[in-house]
């Protein structure tokens, strides 16, 4: 973890130098100017679809002539590209980044073509009741605009997108001020530096976006979305959590996901509502933390009829979980998967960059998670359970689902 000065801005820089193969990987990620700062729901990722479309017809040819891939996605903070090629092609490779940093494709007939597609694509969504039911749970427990729409923006919006909506995205975002750069392969640092240095005079310096903090509403929901078309119930649920992506105590938390609902067979959930009571297929209840939230996030799909019930029953999972906490046992079984599987989350390069980016993201000192195993190894059961009891939001559940009228 190191950071490059380009026109006064310390940009931060991630590198690990690997020989195993002879490639490169570089993901330049430009935070917060996804979802959740759109002037129009939908216009990052329109942005990024743009950047998708490269500079000319030719753009993307050239780059699969040389097994270049090049893809950028927007997600509801940040917008990233990825890139890798072989080490022979990454001087090329670089130039063709600049080129669409500088000069994307934001042309009249482009926007109408993914127009067209975006929209043609939310309409056979339109059938998707997991999508339907994420979406509704989100719109009702967020009580803000970025909420009320997925990251594609909804029908309206995406007519609204103009050219110059569009420009103003790019100028406003893609500059060095929001710029974390992540990059590792069989390369010399000092070269990498050379050719991003290059790349990096040609950006404008701009201005930081502020990160933006989003509380759960304090109103319990449970809203139902009637599809007489709808075979099954799906079913999604959140509570909100009090803690900070960076809180040094976080280990807690995923420890007892682990045994409540994100292990998969074995967790609380699974074993109640499939194993115990047959009642859906996948259950789980996992922690979803991010800069700008922080909740439990949970899903499962049952009979039509049996919806009432599998609400009820995780309720009284939650219930039981914040007033009993865990066993000695459960402990056990969440330590052993925890640190037993890192060294698989630790076998490529681009996992290893992923989590380095993740650390810095998280304000995290580069190593932390490897760290955060030794405090894993040594949690008592005492003190995992009046962490547990610390957490009485979390009793605060709201659902939403698709189902018909049985």
């Amino acid at each position: 973890m190191q950071y490059l000065e380009s026109k006064g801005v310390k940009i931060p820089f991630i590198f690990e130098k690997n020989q195993d193969l002879p490639i490169v990987v570089l993901k330049l990620v430009f935070q917060n100017c996804g979802r959740s700062y759109d002037e129009i729901a939908g216009l990052a990722k329109m942005f990024s679809r743009i950047l998708n479309e490269g500079v000319d017809d030719q753009f993307f040819k050239e780059l699969e002539f040389r097994a270049i891939s090049l893809e950028a996605s927007s997600g509801f903070e940040s917008l990233e590209i990825n890139l890798s090629c072989l080490k022979e092609h990454f001087k090329f490779a670089i130039k063709q980044l600049e080129n669409l940093l500088l000069k994307p494709r934001i042309e009249e007939k482009i926007l109408r073509k993914l127009k067209i597609n975006v929209l043609g694509e939310l309409a056979s969504k339109n059938s998707d009741f997991d999508y339907l039911a994420k979406n509704l749970l989100n719109a009702e427990i967020f009580e803000y605009p970025e909420f009320q729409s997925p990251n594609d923006g909804d029908e309206k919006s995406i007519e609204n997108i103009t050219l110059e909506s569009l420009h103003h995205y790019h100028k406003k975002n893609i500059h060095l001020n929001n710029l974390v750069c992540v990059i590792g392969g069989d390369i010399e640092e000092k070269e990498v530096k050379e050719f991003l240095s290059g790349l990096f005079e040609k950006l404008n310096k701009g201005k930081a976006n502020k990160n933006k903090k989003y509380e759960l509403c304090k109103e319990n929901k449970d809203k139902i979305l009637i599809r007489k078309e709808s075979e099954q119930a799906y079913i999604y649920f959140a509570t909100p959590l009090r803690l900070n992506i960076c809180d040094k105590d976080i280990y807690l938390a995923k420890i007892a996901l682990f045994v409540l609902g994100q292990g998969g067979f074995g967790s609380r959930i699974m074993e109640e509502i499939r194993v115990k009571r047959g009642l859906a297929y996948s259950a789980y209840a996992m922690l979803d933390v991010k800069l700008s939230f922080s909740r439990i996030f949970g899903y499962l799909q049952t009979k039509n009829e049996s919806a009432t019930q599998a609400k009820k029953i995780i309720k009284e999972l939650f219930n039981d979980f914040v007033q009993y906490g865990i066993n000695e046992n459960e402990l056990l079984q969440a330590k052993n998967f925890i640190i037993g599987s890192s060294p698989l989350r630790y076998e490529s390069l681009s996992k290893r960059l992923a989590i380095a980016f993740n650390e810095y993201y998280q304000g995290l000192e580069q190593g932390y998670y490897k760290k955060e195993l030794n405090l894993v190894q040594k949690v008592k059961l005492e003190e995992i359970n009046a962490y547990i009891k610390q957490h009485k939001e979390i009793l605060n559940m709201s659902f939403a689902s698709i189902q018909n009228e049985n």
